[in-house]
This record gives structure tokens, C-alpha cells and sequence, in this order.
């Protein structure tokens, strides 16, 4: 039996140590993979192209497909949702913790502060502050649990929602599937970050073929239809602020022009290179955010603020599941559909993505860091935002500073945003700030899917290369004119739309992802456990 044991790690050495001899013989190639690159770029055409030209038209369409498909099949991604999670708690707290995704004494590539850095700023970007505002509002309009309209009980479950729709829920996917792509790339060192690599285990040879192609070009189109929905949201919400403060009318080409200011400085970031563009903007978003957070406590009623976001994580905590899994279906309301299945979509699309960018910052970490401390930065940092400026609107709402609810429902969710910091000391500081901030936290977001999106369309790439820099300056370019289109579409709701299609194109590519790792573990974990674990 010691024998046959003996043997299959010889021979799982043996595979793990044949695609580095390839690895070093094969080289690099920069070029753009064309059976990738082509089809992506003709789909974006598609889409933008009529999108711009006939924004009605588009926008049936889309929610034609997108409405019956949330309504049958919504739910399942609540279900997927919580198995991440359980997957998640389980790798970081087993032995299958402790295994490295590089050499068994290697330090990590990037420090601790700025890993963070970059995941919680491609992750979220300008939205986090954007939704921090604008959904308590809406969930004291609608709220869930049967609570009646601007009720307390409505007030109560606000904040709460808040915190679950951005807590581990958000991010789980984005950890969970980082680590087969992190096992490809930096233990059998393939050069390829790609999922059609990271799902060898499953797939095979089909990687090479019309499966894996295809899996590719849906991952690249999800990934820019997401960062597109975020872009939509922050441009409207940094137009009002600039009209706010220097009284500019807001219109299609203030828009227009945001948008390419946040294109150009994502297009410089991701020329310049991840480790002095991406990450260098990413710290300085960070500074930023920390400094917001510290004002939005320090000027506000401290004091009640950390009363609202104790009670709101208290009764998230207290009711984790049954807020997770309430689907209403005894009656007419559409909050699950609206809120926690959004979500649950919208991470969803961007979970290969992150998976993507996770791994190849992750060079030195083991399996518990990228899930331990991860989860731990990422979900402490929404927290803050939300624990801020959340408690803050519900404050400011309750007590009559302001009347958000009234400017939400007549002027818009941008307008109801800037009526809230209005009510700030500075405001119009504190405007412009927000602006910097937006735009940084969107570049951000944009420049590392840029990165990742040219990764996957380069022919080979091993570890320690980046793409070529024209290729991420392209996909910049792309992703802006797909936002455009949406733009042009408009509305928070086709927004939505268009976040759940993408969601949904990536849930397959995630639980690919996922159902690799779990082989990975099967076949490869004892091996992976002597070779990979530092030895005290």
C-alpha cells in the first residue's frame, strides 16, 4: 500500500514538474492570442455600435432576456452564493491552508497593505460610496422582511442589508476562484492566465479548442460588461458633484467627457504596469478612502453613527441566514430580485476577473492568507465606508437635515447622493474629494481588468512577464466605448440589467474555477501538502 502511495507522488511530481521544462522551452510571446482577441473585440462592436445608435431598441432587448431568466433561475445563485462561502471558511481554517502558491520559503510579491490595497480598489470601485448612500435610501422606500415603507422597522433592516449585500457574500467568489488559477500559475507554472488554463483539470485538451476558447471570450465579455455597469454608476454621481459645486448643467457629454478622463488615466496606470501604476493607485485610493471615512465620523454625529452601524451588524449577524435566503414568494414585492439577487449576479460576473487578478498578485501567499486576510481586509473596508456614510443618510433622513428620500424619487439617485453631503461640513470640499475618489477607485477598477482581460487574449505569458502594454492601452479603449453604449442606454435599472447579464455569463466560468479546485485538492492535495508547506 506505502508503495502505490510512494508511486502516485512520484508521479504527480512528476506532472507538476513537466510543464516548467515546457514553461522554459516554449518562452514568451506577447502577441495577442487571435482566436481570443477577435471574437471579443466583434461582440463589443455588436453591442456598442447599436447600443449608441439605438439606445431604446437595446435596452428592450437586453431586459426581455434578462427578466424571465431572473425570475426562474435567480434563486439558484443565492445557493451558489452560500456554497463559496462554506468552501471559503472550510480551505482557510484545513491543513490545505497552509500550501503556497510559489516556492515553500518565497515572501510574498507585494507587501500585506498594498495586497488589500489592490483587491478591495479592483473590486468595488467607485461604487462602494455610491451605494453606501443611495441603497438605505431605497431599502427605507421598499424596505424587506414585510416591514412597512419608513417605518422603524424599515430603518432597522437598512443598514443591515447593506452590510450583507457587501460582507462575505460579496466576496467569496473572488477568493474561491483565485486559487486554481494561483495553483497554474505559480506551482505547474503555466504560462497563461487564463480560465481555460486554470480548467485543465476539467476540460482537458479542450483548453486549446473551441470550449476553451469560448469559455475566454465569455469571461472577457463579462468582465467588460461589469466594469461598464460600474462606470455608469460613478459617472452620473461624479457629474452631479461637478455640477454641485461649479454649476455646470449635466448632460450626455459631461458624462462623455468623465469617462474619458477616467479612460486615460486607467489607459497611463495600466501602460505604465502593475507594480508602478495599479498598485501605486491603489495605495493612494486607499489614503483617500480612510481620510473620507475619518471625516464622515469625525464631522457627523460620531457618536450615533457607531449606535446605527452596531445595531445594523448586530441584527446582520443575528439574521445572516434568513436574509440571505429570502426570496419573498408570498408576496408582490421585488426586493430579493431587486437587491440580494442583483448582488449575488453582480458578484458573480466579477468573480473570475478578481480570481484572475488575486492569483497573479499572489505570488508567495499560502491558500489561508488569500481567504484569512482577504476576506478580513476587503470586508472591513466596505464596512467603514458603509458604517460612515450608511449610518449617516439614515441619520440625516430620520432626524429631517434632509428629505433624500423626496430628491431620490424626483431628481435621481446622483442628486439624492450630493443632497446628503450638502449637509457635510465643506461640502463642496468634500465634493471634489469625492470626485478624485470616484474617478481614482474607477481607473483602478478599469486598468486591472484591462490587465487581465490582455493576459488572457496574450499567447504565453509566464509568471514574472506582464502583457504588452499597447494590448492593456487597447482594452481601455474598448471598455470605454462599451460604457458608452450604456451610457447612452441610461438609467440605474439598465445598468442593473446589464450587471445581472454579465453575472450571469460568469457563474459558469466560477463554478468551472470552483469545481477545479476541489480536483485539484483531490489529486494533487497530499502532494501539494509536502511540497508546497514550509517545513518549521
Amino acid at each position: 500500500m506505502s508503495q502505490t502511495k510512494e508511486s502516485k507522488t512520484d508521479k504527480i511530481g512528476a506532472a507538476q514538474a513537466a510543464p516548467v521544462e515546457r514553461v522554459a522551452a516554449a518562452g514568451t510571446d506577447l502577441r495577442p492570442e487571435w482566436g481570443i482577441f477577435v471574437p471579443a473585440v466583434l461582440v463589443i462592436m455588436l453591442i456598442s455600435i447599436p447600443s449608441l445608435l439605438y439606445p431604446k431598441a437595446a435596452e428592450e432587448i437586453v431586459s426581455a432576456i434578462y427578466k424571465p431568466f431572473a425570475a426562474n433561475f435567480g434563486t439558484l445563485y443565492l445557493w451558489i452564493t452560500v456554497g463559496l462561502i462554506a468552501l471559503c471558511v472550510y480551505f482557510a481554517c484545513s491543513r490545505y491552508g497552509d500550501i503556497k502558491f510559489g516556492d515553500p520559503d518565497e515572501e510574498p510579491e507585494f507587501k500585506l497593505t498594498s495586497w488589500i490595497a489592490m483587491i478591495f480598489c479592483s473590486g468595488v470601485a467607485g461604487a462602494v460610496m455610491f451605494w453606501s448612500i443611495i441603497e438605505p435610501l431605497w431599502d427605507i422606500v421598499a424596505p424587506p422582511q414585510y416591514a412597512e415603507p419608513m417605518s422603524v422597522a424599515a430603518y432597522d433592516w437598512s443598514l443591515a442589508y447593506l452590510l450583507l449585500h457587501w460582507g462575505p457574500n460579496a466576496w467569496c467568489t473572488y477568493f474561491i476562484t483565485a486559487l486554481p488559477i494561483a495553483y497554474m500559475f505559480h506551482i505547474r507554472r503555466r504560462p497563461f492566465l487564463r480560465i481555460s488554463a486554470a480548467a485543465d483539470m476539467i476540460i482537458g485538451r479542450q483548453k486549446d479548442g473551441i470550449l476553451g476558447r469560448c469559455v475566454d471570450v465569455f469571461f472577457i465579455l463579462g468582465l467588460l460588461f461589469c466594469t461598464a455597469v460600474t462606470m455608469c454608476i460613478s459617472l452620473p454621481t461624479v457629474e452631479a458633484a461637478l455640477a454641485q459645486v461649479f454649476g455646470m448643467t449635466p448632460s450626455f457629454s459631461l458624462q462623455v467627457s468623465i469617462l474619458l478622463v477616467s479612460a486615460l488615466l486607467a489607459g497611463v496606470t495600466v501602460y505604465l504596469g502593475l507594480k508602478k501604476g495599479i498598485k501605486r493607485l491603489s495605495d493612494l485610493n486607499v489614503v483617500i478612502a480612510l481620510g473620507m471615512v475619518v471625516y464622515g465620523a469625525l464631522c457627523g454625529p460620531t457618536a450615533s453613527l457607531l449606535d446605527i452601524f452596531t445595531n445594523a451588524f448586530g441584527k446582520m449577524l443575528g439574521n445572516f441566514w434568513n436574509m440571505t435566503f429570502w426570496t419573498n414568494p408570498f408576496s408582490e414585492g421585488s426586493f430579493p430580485q431587486s437587491w440580494t439577487i442583483f448582488y449575488a449576479l453582480f458578484w458573480a460576473g466579477y468573480g473570475p476577473f478578481m480570481g484572475l487578478f488575486i492569483a497573479r498578485i499572489s505570488r508567495g501567499r499560502t491558500v489561508r492568507e488569500i481567504i484569512g486576510w482577504g476576506m478580513v481586509g476587503t470586508v472591513a473596508g466596505g464596512f467603514m465606508i458603509h458604517g460612515v456614510f450608511g449610518s449617516y443618510t439614515l441619520w440625516a433622513q430620520y432626524h429631517g437635515i434632509i428629505d433624500a428620500v423626496a430628491v431620490l424619487k424626483e431628481q435621481g439617485a446622483p442628486a439624492a447622493m450630493m443632497a446628503v453631503i450638502a449637509t457635510l461640513p465643506y461640502s463642496k470640499v468634500v465634493m471634489l474629494v469625492y470626485c478624485a475618489f470616484s474617478t481614482i477607485f474607477l481607473a483602478t477598477t478599469v486598468n486591472s481588468g484591462c490587465y487581465v482581460v490582455a493576459s488572457t487574449a496574450t499567447r504565453r505569458m509566464p509568471t514574472d512577464s506582464d502583457p504588452h502594454r499597447y494590448h492593456c492601452t487597447f482594452w481601455a479603449v474598448a471598455q470605454g466605448l462599451l460604457a458608452l453604449g450604456l451610457l447612452a442606454m441610461g438609467g440605474l435599472e439598465v445598468a442593473k440589467i446589464f450587471g445581472n447579464f454579465s453575472g450571469a455569463l460568469m457563474a459558469l466560468p466560477s463554478l468551472l474555477l470552483t469545481a477545479c479546485w476541489l480536483k485539484i485538492i483531490r489529486e494533487d492535495g497530499r502532494h501539494l501538502l509536502l511540497t508546497q508547506v514550509k517545513k518549521d
